[in-house]
C-alpha cells in the first residue's frame, strides 16, 4: 500500500510477508512503460474470487515470461 490510498504496488510474493488480505480485490491494473495499460475486472462479481485470482496469476506469469523473452502477446 502506498500512503493512505488503496493502491498496492508490488508482486504477489509480497502479499504473504505483509499480511495483505487477497480478498476485496476489485480490479488489477497493469501499466506498461509505453503508457499502455490493461485493466482486469471480475466478470460475474464485484470482487475477484480465489479461482479468478489463480487464473489471473497464470496470466501474469505468461505475460512476464513473454516480456522476458522480448515478445508481445
Amino acid at each position: 500500500m502506498e500512503g493512505n490510498d488503496r493502491h498496492w504496488r508490488g508482486s504477489p510474493l509480497d502479499m504473504a510477508g505483509n499480511a495483505i488480505d487477497p480478498y476485496g480485490i476489485r480490479e488489477v491494473v497493469i501499466e506498461f512503460d509505453n503508457d499502455d495499460e490493461d485493466i482486469l475486472r471480475p466478470k460475474q462479481r464485484d470482487e475477484f474470487g480465489a479461482y479468478e485470482l489463480q487464473q489471473l496469476a497464470a496470466y501474469l506469469d505468461s505475460l512476464a515470461h513473454s516480456i522476458r523473452k522480448g515478445k508481445k502477446n
